[in-house]
């Protein structure tokens, strides 16, 4: 590892919520009022507006999935890169990458990246990923990582979608909290390959795994 790599540390410090509109709307509330630290976490039990791609609502019940957003300053990375568009693509990759890593260490080889931030197993969607930017000028100076998994939940209202959670593949229950420590430390691992290797090689190594 290069000496000017730094490490990735999302998940620190985790900040737990109860109930919140969305962890994307609260996190970027935080960095707009200069509150949030780089690599924060912060978890709900519940979303009142849980928001997904394209102003889709993501439906869940209370205390029974993995609800999370990560802020990250860029500049935290590199302080004297000016971080732009081109680098927002690696980025999406690399969590992609990051979030099927995980999900897979437990559902097994069936699970896949849908374009363009989904994570799917089988031909059933188990989470969803939304990343929203705060730019100053043309300068990308944070990112906002929302991860939504489907974990202890067997019953769904979605119209026209097939939700799955990990309890309905495994017939386990499973406790969140592991389960967000561990999908920091694959979402830590994939966004430090992507500083070492590129946006282009991070992007190419996710084509494999595209749905």
């Amino acid at each position: 590892m290069s000496p000017a790599t730094p490490i990735i540390t999302l998940g620190a410090p985790l900040i737990e919520l109860s109930i919140v509109d969305s962890t994307n709307m609260y996190a970027i509330s935080q960095v707009h009022e200069q509150l949030a630290v780089s690599g924060s976490c912060y978890r709900a039990d519940y979303q009142t507006q849980g928001k997904g791609q394209h102003g889709r609502i993501w439906d869940s019940e209370g205390g029974k999935n993995l609800l999370c957003s990560y802020v990250l300053e860029l500049k935290s990375l590199n302080s004297s890169k000016k971080w732009g568009p081109n680098d927002q693509k690696g980025l999406s990759a690399a969590v992609a990458i990051g979030a099927k890593t995980f999900f897979s260490a437990y559902a097994g080889d069936e699970t896949l990246i849908k374009l363009p931030n989904d994570i799917y197993w089988r031909d059933r969607k188990a989470g969803g990923i939304l990343i929203e930017n705060t730019l100053r000028g043309t300068e990308w100076t944070w990112a906002v990582i929302g991860i939504g998994f489907n974990v202890n939940q067997t019953q769904f209202n979605i119209k026209g979608a097939q939700p799955v959670s990990l309890r309905q593949i495994t017939g386990k229950q499973w406790d969140i909290h592991l389960l967000q420590t561990e999908l920091s430390k694959a979402l830590n691992s994939s966004i430090q390959n992507w500083l070492q290797e590129g946006d282009l090689e991070t992007i190419e190594k996710m084509k494999p795994l595209w749905k």
